[in-house]
């Protein structure tokens, strides 16, 4: 048996964020001060603040105040520290990890954090439960069980290597629940208001789609120790508002009736920049803002349309049009960030030239209309437009003309949050899949294409399958790096997926805003952050 401590697992990543436009002495020095509330718009509605949702932006940007977790994740290293976990073990083959649980710790109903909770917790989170119509986060592979050691002490059992484990419980998914919450069915998990947590802030109020306020704990006193704050939050509480129209947020961030602002848009960037009393602040998630290829759908059964897509794809065309600073380039299906990243640049360089062969070879002529046609039918491409991305409706009409002059024609669908829910998959209407590996790990390869568990390519393919299996079932590094390098090369070289920018997180905040941090995929947390005078 070989014991590793939880640093060893991360330090592998640089600098999750950088500050776009810094004020001059904004917050460097000060003194934090307590009190105020802290107003957030954001541009999207949440619809399931439980942890099993938390996987939608949407619903972690508020849910990652609310639950704490065993390991915590730091944003700028990726290096694993203590939270509600003191230290953990794991072993050799990877198929057991002992964790130690911090003492002390309570929940908002006054129920203490043991041994007995967590299993419950762990049992939840990686099994489901058919029952309450809870499902199991897949992204815990071969979960076997979880045993009480002590009343501190639990042991966690795989029936195969995890490798990630210990990274995998950093993430808002792996939220703690009181037992009062376990209990619920997941539709009433998904309520606010239903929530025991260990967090630093309980419900408050809420107007459902349209706003919801928290409250400081008093009692809270177990942040992750890389935080270096002990007690509870400097705010009073935060209240998150939702306005999608791009130009509502700005002009409320502007006009002083709100603190920050999420989704700021490329083209109101300067307007925030110039602004004297307001700052943006760039989190990048470190991941690639990716469309995933559903084959299945007609026109794209043949791997050489699906490779002639990414060639006939100009993303120096769509940065100059639609992004800003903000955002760099995709090289890869991952984020340059990630551990396991490898350049393909070469296998992303706009080539309509090349694009055109490709479609030439697969039997799709040219017709008078500059469209291709085979046996009477035209290359038509369905899609629907993501409502998850700010960029996502420029970005595709941008596609479309691309694609068109290679002969290709992308057909364009809007859809409201509950169609696009139900479309998704469905490769008769729907091609492409707008996403971001959600996961500061080498690991998030398998999250997106494993055929069990994201399953971006919709069908099963078995040899990308046993990659993606084997590199979290590696224990040496440098080993996960060359699968990894696999991998990125077999999702291009069959057209799996179209890496389009780096992700990132804009956001507009008034210069009385202090320390908003953030969690390794960039979303906020407030126990650190304060307010000083207006």
């Amino acid at each position: 048996m070989q014991a590793r401590t939880s640093a060893m697992l991360g330090g592998l990543i640089g600098p999750l964020f950088a500050v776009a436009a810094a004020l001059p002495g904004a917050a460097a020095a000060q003194t934090p001060q307590r009190g105020g509330t802290l107003r957030v718009i954001d541009y999207l509605a949440w619809i399931c603040l439980a942890p099993s949702a938390a996987g939608t932006y949407a619903n972690s940007v508020i849910s990652n105040n609310l639950f704490d977790r065993l390991v915590y994740q730091d944003p700028k290293t990726a290096a694993l520290s203590p939270w509600l976990a003191t230290a953990w073990r794991s072993y050799e083959d990877g198929t057991r990890y002992t964790f130690t649980l911090r003492e002390g710790v309570t929940f908002s109903d006054g129920t203490r954090l043991t041994a007995d909770v967590v299993k419950a917790n762990l049992d939840q989170i990686a099994l489901g439960n058919t029952a309450q119509a809870i499902p199991r986060w897949t992204m815990i592979a071969d979960y076997d069980r979880t045993e009480i050691d002590t009343p501190t002490q639990v042991t966690v059992y795989f029936k195969r290597p995890n490798i990630s484990f210990p990274q995998q419980l950093s993430m808002p998914q792996a939220g703690i629940l009181a037992p009062a919450t376990l209990k619920l069915p997941y539709q009433e998990q998904c309520q606010g208001k239903n929530l025991v947590t260990t967090g630093p802030f309980v419900f408050a109020s809420e107007r459902p789609g349209k706003e919801i306020a928290y409250k400081r704990r008093d009692d809270y006193n177990w942040g992750p120790d890389a935080l270096h704050h002990q007690g509870p939050a400097y705010l009073d509480g935060f209240v998150h508002t939702i306005a999608t129209e791009g130009s509502v947020r700005v002009g409320t961030l502007l006009a002083g009736q709100a603190d920050a602002a999420r989704g700021i848009l490329p083209t109101d960037e300067p307007l925030v920049q110039r602004s004297p009393r307001h700052r943006l602040e760039v989190i990048s998630a470190n991941v690639a803002n990716v469309l995933t290829v559903n084959a299945s759908t007609p026109n794209l059964d043949d791997t050489r349309v699906r490779r002639a897509l990414n060639l006939a794809t100009d993303r120096a065309e769509l940065k100059k049009a639609l992004l800003s600073d903000s955002y760099a380039l995709a090289t890869s299906v991952l984020g340059r960030a990630n551990p396991g990243w490898v350049d393909e640049s070469a296998r992303l360089a706009y080539d309509p030239k090349a694009a055109a062969t490709l479609l030439d070879e697969a039997g799709w002529k040219t017709g008078a209309d500059g469209y291709r046609y085979k046996d009477g039918s035209k290359l038509t491409i369905p899609t629907y437009i993501s409502m998850h991305h700010i960029t996502s409706q420029g970005g595709f009409e941008l596609l479309a003309e691309q694609w068109k002059r290679v002969g290709i024609d992308l057909r364009l669908h809007k859809a409201d949050a509950a169609t696009y829910a139900k479309v998704q998959r469905d490769g008769k209407v729907n091609a492409f899949f707008q996403t971001s590996q959600i996961r500061f790990d080498i690991d998030a390869l398998r999250f997106t294409w494993d055929s069990t568990v994201g399953n971006q390519a919709n069908r099963v393919i078995p040899e990308l399958d046993a990659l993606v299996r084997q590199q979290n079932q590696t224990a040496d590094l440098d080993a996960r790096k060359r699968i990894a390098a696999q991998v990125q090369d077999f999702v291009l070289d069959n057209g799996l997926a179209i890496p389009l920018y780096e992700d990132a997180l804009v956001y507009g905040v008034a210069d009385y805003v202090h320390d908003i941090g953030h969690e390794a995929q960039g979303r906020p947390y407030f126990l650190t952050t304060w307010l000083s005078k207006k």
